[in-house]
């Protein structure tokens, strides 16, 4: 799957063939693009596109700009097309990723040298497949995707006005009670049944239905009254859609990203991901520790990254 990066501009492109040979297709194809997750339309403003025609003969392509890259998802590519008045329909899937440190950034960072002749020189190409392994690591240490993405989680409410959420959220579009729709952001005028406003914590971590007059739940005043009115039932299963994560990558995430990069391209990484605690060679030997098979194998990552592993017990 091919992957382009938040915000960029890509240009996309199909090659069609007729018994084996590039071929101009009978005329342009059309193209629509969906979000792979959640396929059933097309993107407002990219259904039946029109594309490019490119040289060589049979080459088109498309160009997607950051009205389209602007955030972390898999987009689907439908190109329709007839060649030989026979119908074709062509499916690509193009990840839309945002890196934790780029590769000017790492480049700079861990002064790598900027010409082949340089004796630590490292090519962009391995820079990029590192980021991305380091990107992994991170993410599966803290269970956290330090970016922003469009999609939805799910919390049983437990009778109060305030609701805790597993993922931090950016905002709130729909809400969904028992699989009906209670609240709905994107309609004109709101679409809203609690009959009072909602409202994320300055974490992300919790919302609440909120009226100005109200006590302030963030600092658990409480009022029985106001909780026969607007609360997430108790046992109720409560969806919530919207933007989730980071609206730009944490700076300290960014280090540990690039100290973790430093660490895949050394020579004793292949080692200790063998799980080899030791190793003696004809000129060198050594021995790692216990702690470089815990957690990222770096202890310094791993004291950046343990202040994130706990924000999902925080509850503003």
């Amino acid at each position: 799957m091919q992957t382009i990066n938040t915000n960029s501009q890509e240009k996309i492109s199909i090659e069609v063939y007729s018994d084996g040979v590039l071929s101009q297709a009978d005329s342009s194809p059309t193209l629509s693009i969906y979000d792979a997750d959640n396929d059933t339309l097309p993107i407002a403003g990219f259904s039946s596109l029109t594309s490019y025609d490119e040289s060589p003969t049979g080459v088109y392509s498309f160009l997607l700009t950051p009205a389209i890259t602007n955030i972390n998802r898999v987009l689907e590519a439908r190109w329709h097309y007839f060649t030989n008045s026979v119908p074709v329909t062509q499916v690509d899937y193009y990840q839309v990723e945002t890196p934790y440190s780029t590769v000017s950034e790492t480049s700079d960072f861990l002064q790598f040298g900027s010409v082949p002749s340089d004796l630590n020189y490292i090519d962009e190409k391995s820079i990029v497949s590192a980021e991305k392994v380091a990107r992994t690591i991170i993410e599966g240490y803290t269970g956290i995707k330090f970016y922003t993405y469009y999609g939805s989680q799910e919390v049983y409410g437990i009778g109060a006005s305030t609701i805790q959420l597993t993922e931090k959220m950016l905002n709130v579009d729909k809400i969904y009670e028992n699989q009906i729709l209670v609240y709905d952001a994107t309609q004109t005028p709101v679409y809203d049944t609690f009959g009072f406003g909602t409202e994320l914590s300055p974490s992300g971590y919790q919302l609440r239905i909120w009226y100005p007059g109200w006590p302030d739940g963030w600092n658990n005043q409480m009022d029985p009254v106001i909780y026969d009115y607007g609360r997430f039932r108790d046992q109720y299963l409560y969806k919530f859609t919207g933007q989730i994560g980071f609206k730009y990558v944490p700076e300290d995430i960014k280090l540990a990203s690039m100290l973790l990069i430093n660490d895949i391209l050394s020579n004793d990484y292949n080692w200790r991901n063998k799980y080899l605690s030791q190793v003696n060679l004809s000129e060198i030997s050594f021995k790692m520790a216990g702690g470089a098979f815990n957690g990222t194998g770096n202890i310094t990552v791993d004291n950046i990254l343990d202040q994130y592993r706990k924000t999902n017990i925080v509850i503003i």
